[in-house]
């Protein structure tokens, strides 16, 4: 799978309710008075998602463990920094927002295309953090680190939402003290060093202790040719590797299998994933692997057994649960079904803008197989006229959107491509805002994507 740089994420247009916005400190307030205000001071910086010149007023969303009470990160329009004044407490994130300003050729007309509320939730995946929290202490200033949050692939399995701090306190630390110069002196005069708290574990990379020159690490290098998309260069150099131990022999034949799926070599994969299973069956990267292989490969009903048990290890995996929503709709199980849909857009609810597997799979059967009937999703109404470039095909080949839309007929993400424009962000703007009924297969609602151009691709 290879995405492009997209202009936007978009999300629900519906507003907050209950939300408290930090409050950005004055340019005379010193360290004293925030505290006797019963606040302290939180300050990092935020890169990522928004950062496109069509998004305004972004902000990260967070909620007090202890009260429930909601607050805003307010993050500057600038290079992304964030200087909020916080009740002291421990808080979790709940994701990122900001305001989609559609841009085309000719004037913007507000009272037409609205500016719309974009979102996306935020939930760590394993081996980063069970959750995403901040602690902000009461007798010192807290700097969050630098948060990069983007949608990451490991290889060619898509991972969702990811958080990464980094520690860039110096760079952080120079811009408080220039915007708010007494702020910074009364810290400096009570000797107040502001506490570091990472809401993750910033990731590093260990050099190894020995490295033998004019050698690259075969596993190392197999791993960036499949992230490449050279699948033949990875099964080439693996097959030269002599592995030392079990851990490596296993490693080097699940990158084989990986390579092979990607090459589209379903058959050999399922050999090489299956053999990985065998040494060792808790390997969730090689159920997931030998899953897809199975799937795309058209056994379904092995494929079903392989994300079932998937989804038993990994109750939350998108990947898992939207495919058996559609395997189970395949079979006319509508509850569970739903119930599968709904565990997958719980936290990746933009998953199949990125990796089109599921959708993909589940419509080759369809359409291709017979063994189904696909209905696709309708509009039932505007509630924006589409620009009347909507009625016809003609379009710059850079023009691409894609507006996913959720088995309750809900717009619940949309992309749109970096080289878009004229009328092609106000087509997707209509669709955005438009309702729906669900498309169907076998009489079971399912989730879709109404897409033009490519924005994404998918293996």
């Amino acid at each position: 799978m290879r995405t492009i740089r997209l202009a936007g994420l978009l999300g629900s247009a519906l507003l907050l309710s209950g939300v408290v916005f930090g409050d950005t400190p004055g340019e005379r307030d010193d360290w004293n008075e925030v505290a006797g205000d019963g606040q302290s001071l939180v300050f990092g910086r935020f890169l990522g998602k928004f950062e496109s010149t069509e998004f305004r007023s972004r902000r990260i969303r967070l909620r007090e463990v202890a009260t429930g009470q909601n607050e805003n990160l307010d993050i500057d329009e600038g290079l992304g920094f964030i200087a909020e004044k916080l009740p002291p407490g421990l808080y979790e994130v709940l994701g990122f927002e900001a305001i989609y300003y559609p841009q085309s050729s000719g004037p913007l007309r507000p009272d037409k295309y609205r500016p719309i509320r974009q979102r996306f939730a935020v939930k760590p995946k394993a081996g980063d953090a069970p959750s995403a929290v901040i602690l902000v202490p009461a007798d010192r200033p807290v700097y969050i680190g630098t948060i990069r949050a983007d949608n990451t692939l490991d290889g060619v399995v898509y991972r969702g939402h990811q958080l990464r701090v980094v520690d860039e306190f110096d760079e952080s630390y120079r811009r408080l003290t220039t915007f708010y110069p007494e702020l910074a002196a009364s810290l400096e005069r009570q000797g107040i060093v502001p506490a570091r708290h990472f809401m993750l574990k910033p990731t590093q990379t260990e050099v190894p202790l020995e490295r033998v020159v004019g050698l690259e690490d075969p596993i190392k290098q197999a791993r960036e040719y499949i992230a490449d998309g050279k699948y033949r260069q990875a099964i080439s150099w693996l097959e030269t590797f002599m592995p030392a131990s079990d851990d490596e022999r296993s490693e080097a034949q699940l990158l084989v299998g990986e390579a092979l799926l990607a090459d589209r070599a379903y058959a050999e994969a399922i050999e090489e994933l299956g053999e990985v299973l065998l040494i060792d069956p808790s390997d969730q990267r090689a159920l997931r692997l030998l899953a897809r292989a199975h799937a795309y490969d058209g056994h379904l009903e092995d494929a079903q057994n392989l994300y079932e048990a998937l989804a038993e290890a990994v109750p939350d995996d998108a990947e898992a649960n939207l495919h058996l929503g559609y395997l189970y709709a395949l079979n006319s199980d509508a509850l569970g079904a739903h119930k599968q849909f709904a565990a997958a857009f719980e936290t990746d609810f933009d998953y199949l803008l990125h990796e089109f597997g599921p959708f993909l799979i589940a419509m080759r059967q369809a359409l291709t197989e017979r063994v189904a009937e696909y209905l696709p999703p309708r509009v039932i109404k505007y509630t924006m006229p589409p620009p009347k470039g909507m009625q016809s095909r003609r379009a710059s080949a850079n023009n691409a959107f894609a507006v996913l839309i959720d088995h309750e007929g809900k717009v619940i993400a949309a992309q749109i491509g970096a080289q878009s424009k004229g009328s092609t962000p106000l087509m997707m703007l209509s669709l955005v805002k438009a309702k729906y009924e669900p498309a169907s297969l076998n009489g079971i609602p399912v989730p879709a994507l109404v897409t033009m151009g490519t924005v994404a691709g998918a293996q």
